[in-house]
């Protein structure tokens, strides 16, 4: 079963490539949401159980791709997304379903790592769900699969692989092997992603985004992410931010107080792509989203100073959060949501 964002079903993508399997019969989904709900899991999942899929195939963002890994669970684990996460009281089993992921966009990672993030409607919250039986099998990468993306989807994912790879780098948890894979991606992305964004069909720029994502990925799969993403869930689930927007716009702040336990390191992160301190990176990566359309301000989200208390207190209920390089409570928390405010 190939399971697929909307528009990659509906242009033929996804039935070119089940096409090209030749002997399999191939069944589709293409019911996928952003930031999907365990209900589409769910609807996805008795899909695949129906045709005794012995292989899924995800294809798109890292909202397919997420869909796609629990589904190649839940063909032989009985049950509901629900029984087995949040909150939830049985054990994924091991999977014996194969789990190929094919990125379309060049941000999120999910390819290679044991990572899924699904919305809990009952809950009205999302949250990551981590478990081994998420490694994908393989992973494909084919730069022209992204030519199609909007300017606004390759601004968006490629900042979030830039945060991917930042908090691998400055994470409590972070190792050599991390740091190394985390610079090389950042400089990549940096190098490449304006590019990308004016000329859609560069197929350097576009194969060095999503190579790079692909790296940040693994890198990050090794610690988890940190504050960004702490305070991106309920950027997205409440104030409804694409995923690479609600993470991108607390960066610039987040860089800016990285220093406060982790100095030295981020001096040499800072100098190694061409700027001569910590804030210099930070207004660097400011104005290039700037160039980039992005919104830099909360309030141009539509947040008002009367929600950064609960988004103070829901950011601080991840775990992840304490992995970053600084002082994380409700007043630091607060204070940095004020400072990006207006």
């Amino acid at each position: 079963m190939i399971v697929s964002d909307p528009f990659l079903y509906e242009n033929g993508t996804a039935e070119s490539i089940g096409k090209s399997l030749k002997g399999k019969d191939v069944a589709y989904f293409s019911e996928i949401e952003p930031n999907p709900s365990c209900e589409s899991v769910d609807k996805a999942a008795e899909a695949a159980r129906t045709i005794k899929a012995d292989c899924v195939i995800g294809l798109g963002g890292g909202s397919a791709l997420d869909v796609s890994k629990m589904v190649s669970c839940l063909v032989t684990n009985v049950g509901s997304i629900y029984d087995y996460y949040a909150g939830g009281t049985k054990q994924l089993q091991p999977r014996t379903t194969e789990l190929i992921c094919i990125p379309t966009t060049a941000g999120t990672g999910s390819e290679v790592t044991n990572v899924g993030v699904f919305t809990n409607k009952k809950a009205g919250i999302k949250i990551p769900f981590v478990t081994n039986e998420f490694w994908p099998d393989y992973a494909i990468l084919d730069p022209e699969l992204t030519f199609t993306l909007p300017p606004a989807v390759t601004a968006s994912t490629g900042m979030d692989a830039f945060c991917h790879a930042i908090e691998a780098y400055w994470n409590k948890d972070s190792l050599p092997i991390c740091d190394m894979l985390s610079l090389g991606a950042m400089k990549m992305i940096l190098e490449n992603i304006k590019q990308a964004y004016e000329h859609p069909q560069d197929m350097e720029a576009r194969g060095a985004i999503i190579t790079a994502s692909l790296i940040a990925g693994i890198s990050f799969s090794q610690t988890r992410t940190t504050g960004i993403h702490a305070l991106s869930f309920p950027i997205t689930t409440e104030f409804g931010a694409s995923h690479g927007v609600a993470c991108a716009i607390t960066l610039s702040a987040f860089i800016k107080i990285s220093g406060e336990k982790e100095k030295e390191k981020m001096l040499v992160l800072a100098n190694y792509l061409g700027y001569a301190s910590i804030n210099a990176l930070s207004e660097a990566i400011e104005k290039l989203m700037i160039s980039m359309n992005m919104p830099v301000r909360l309030s141009q989200i539509g947040i008002r100073e009367s929600d950064l208390e609960h988004i103070t207190q829901v950011g601080l209920k991840a775990a992840i959060i304490q992995l970053t390089p600084a002082i994380m409570n409700e007043e630091t928390v607060y204070a940095l949501l004020k400072s990006i405010l207006e």
